[in-house]
């Protein structure tokens, strides 16, 4: 016989009274499933009703004599064939707010956060979410969970469900009116009566203000035609009219020819051709072809058709590339390299290159000279903002303050939205997008921001592809696939045994305290593991490399330590490395002479060399260990597999095939790494949290 969800859910309910606490009667947990099986309620979904199916039939002989263990094994068949693939939505009503329970599921947790009103409960570990928005964030979920019978089962319990109904259609002189009254490069619009829908569509601008003595909105000019599009959804309630005079009727924008390039010693691609004259014609915007694409010859190609002098700004280690690269454009290119302890007049170069972090020592310099264009590399190192949208770091406020003053602002990156999505708003102030004007409205709208006893958290995201839409008239963002005819990329992950006594010790302490222990310490244990293995792994890293060599290959070796370095550079002393120690000009030397065959090994740390590198001259690339980072894997791979390459490039992957975590984590990876454009835009949480949750 097969068993109703509320049958099922009344066992649960019998089960646990005979002998299973509750959470309010403090006997203490006396079943390991006590946790799960408590937040089992009506509207559970199949796939948790088949899930429970399976718990309950533990406690047949001791709670649950009167029921046949058969029928519950025919409900748990019957309910794994309904439930498919998603995850299962399980509710809990109370009179003002349900709580959400479910599997851990990152998809989830972004749909839940666009909620208004929604909190999370540690204690309980579920979602509270307001009566009012439960079947809005309902109907949200359905592609990626089952939530028909939580649906259901809400309804049921929540007396005052508003149903949609065909509106009725009403005459023109019924409708809500609006008085508009220009203000420079603002309207101001006053409703003749409150409308929920109009105040909601008013909200989604990126730069309005309300006036709470006439409850007026003063709204950007460049805002209405977005806002003229969601009012259409209430056309039969508002006349809107009196907007339409403030529809853009703008010219097409003149092609941009760029300057022939008489001293070059490269002929660019078609499609840098094209990212220049798109920098050029925004003058302000952002460029985030994937890595390997050929970011740095756009925009210095969009600089030179600017007349004047050109700064750059990257990262220390990039410098020197960055100078070879402007040669390469411009062979008579005058340029000026700024370092730390070095006063440059900036008046005696076409070309300035500066770091991140000494800009702040020569802001006076730069401000007074007269650039006309300013780069800004691997611009994510500019991130960095507080909870009022202020840059925390020096080099965050001294880069707007040069952004702001310069006509010209091209920002670099592969990776736009390094970790949360507030990370790109210093990005969008540079280059004066109308989403960085008010940083609360960009907070609540796309970084999740709520409120907890701590205050504003807006480490999430929010209306993801809204951002991506509204981010696309100033950037161009494109992959090597749609760009390059590059040789195919192989990727082998590539089990070894190990010594497994040390891993063991640890590994099992770890497991036997790990209920006990907070995220951060488990960080740490993780991180003392992953080094042993790091360490185990070399002797299989080096007979790899050795095979390399007797094929007359070059080879890349990436590490996250310094000993696993230190100890490949012992045993081929010949190699060349580059770490965090290497300065700039030991980088490009190492380098020039791998590209030029004079060293056949490099080995390199995966963050210190992850970008701005060109290995070309290789078409292998061995990693002894792993990131917690898969963007930083990505990034590394991208050495090889750039614009150069003309070889198919095999990556290898070495983990240990015995020690349980090595594992999970290439399992992890490599399904990560399935989906490269996933990982650069980091839809994707990093691999501990998934490494947690898979041990």
């Amino acid at each position: 016989m097969i068993l109703s969800l509320e049958q099922l859910a009344d066992l649960n309910t019998k089960m646990l009274q005979r002998g299973a606490p509750v959470w309010d009667d403090g006997i203490g947990y006396n079943k390991p499933d006590f946790s799960v099986c408590c937040h089992i309620y009506y509207g559970m979904s199949y796939a948790q009703a088949t899930d429970l199916c399976d718990r309950l039939q533990k406690y047949v002989k001791s709670q649950l004599p009167e029921i046949d263990i058969t029928d519950l094994q025919e409900s748990k068949d019957y309910y794994k064939k309904l439930a498919g693939y998603k995850p299962g939505i399980t509710l809990h009503y109370n009179n003002d707010y349900t709580a959400f329970y479910f599997s851990y599921d990152s998809d989830i947790i972004n749909i839940i956060k666009t909620a208004n009103n929604r909190k999370y409960n540690a204690d309980h570990k579920c979602w509270y979410v307001a009566n009012n928005e439960v079947i809005k964030i309902l109907d949200k979920l359905t592609s990626i969970a089952d939530t028909e019978n939580a649906k259901k089962y809400f309804i049921s319990k929540y007396d005052t469900v508003i149903t949609v109904t065909e509106p009725e259609i009403k005459t023109a002189d019924s409708k809500i009116q609006l008085t508009i009254t220009e203000k420079n490069q603002y309207i101001n619009i006053r409703t003749s009566k409150y409308h929920a829908g109009y105040v909601q569509a008013v909200k989604v601008c990126n730069d309005r203000r309300y006036n709470s003595s006439d409850y007026s909105w003063d709204i950007s000019k460049t805002d209405i035609p977005d806002l003229i599009k969601r009012l259409q959804n209430f056309s039969n309630e508002i006349d809107i009219t009196g907007l339409n005079q403030y529809i853009s009727t703008e010219k097409p924008e003149p092609e941009i020819n760029l300057i022939p390039l008489q001293n070059a010693q490269r002929q660019p691609f078609s499609h840098q051709l094209e990212a220049a004259k798109f920098l050029l014609k925004k003058k302000k915007a952002i460029l985030a072809d994937e890595m390997g694409g050929g970011k740095t010859t756009s925009a210095i190609i969009a600089s030179y058709n600017i007349a004047g002098k050109k700064l750059v700004i990257c990262p220390a280690s990039l410098k020197l590339n960055w100078k070879k690269e402007i040669l390469l454009v411009d062979s008579k290119a005058k340029i000026g390299i700024v370092n730390g302890k070095t006063i440059v007049d900036l008046n005696d170069a076409e070309w300035i290159i500066i770091n991140y972090d000494i800009i702040s020592k020569h802001i006076d310099s730069i401000l007074q000279t007269d650039f006309t264009s300013v780069t800004f590399d691997e611009c994510h190192y500019i991130k960095s903002i507080n909870n009022s949208g202020k840059p925390t770091a020096n080099r965050g406020k001294t880069a707007l303050q040069i952004a702001e003053k310069i006509p010209y602002v091209f920002m670099l990156t592969g990776t736009p939205i390094t970790n949360k999505t507030k990370d790109i708003f210093n990005t969008l102030k540079a280059i004066n997008h109308p989403l960085s004007k008010c940083w609360m409205p960009f907070a609540k709208r796309y970084c999740g921001a709520y409120q907890d006893q701590f205050g504003w958290n807006m480490d999430g995201s929010s209306n993801r592809s809204e951002l991506n839409q509204k981010l696309q008239p100033y950037m161009m963002r494109r992959l090597k696939s749609e760009l390059l005819d590059l040789p195919e990329k192989i990727r082998s992950f590539i089990p070894v045994e190990i010594n497994i006594k040390e891993y063991d010790r640890l590994f099992s302490e770890y497991m036997a305290e790990r209920e006990n222990i907070e995220k951060g310490k488990q960080l740490v244990k993780f991180n003392a593991l992953r080094h042993l293995l790091a360490i185990q792994k070399i002797p299989h890293t080096i007979e790899q490399i050795e095979n390399m060599i007797e094929q007359e290959k070059q080879v890349v070796i990436f590490t996250c330590y310094q000993e696993v370095v230190n100890q490949i550079t012992e045993k081929f002393p010949e190699a060349g490395k580059i770490t965090g120690e290497c300065n700039s000009q030991q980088r490009q030397n190492t380098v020039d002479n791998f590209q030029n065959g004079k060293i056949k090994i490099i080995v390199c740390n995966i963050v210190a060399a992850g970008v701005g590198l060109t290995l070309t001259a290789s078409d292998t690339v061995i990693f002894n260990d792993f990131d917690w980072t898969p963007a930083n894997h990505a990034q590394a791979e991208d050495r090889i597999h750039r614009i150069g390459q003309n070889k198919k490039c095999n990556i290898l992957y070495i983990y240990a095939g015995n020690a349980m975590m090595d594992q999970k984590m290439s399992e992890i990876l490599e399904s990560k790494l399935a989906n490269i454009n996933k990982i650069i835009d980091n839809k994707e949480d990093n691999m501990f949290n998934e490494l947690i949750k898979g041990l």
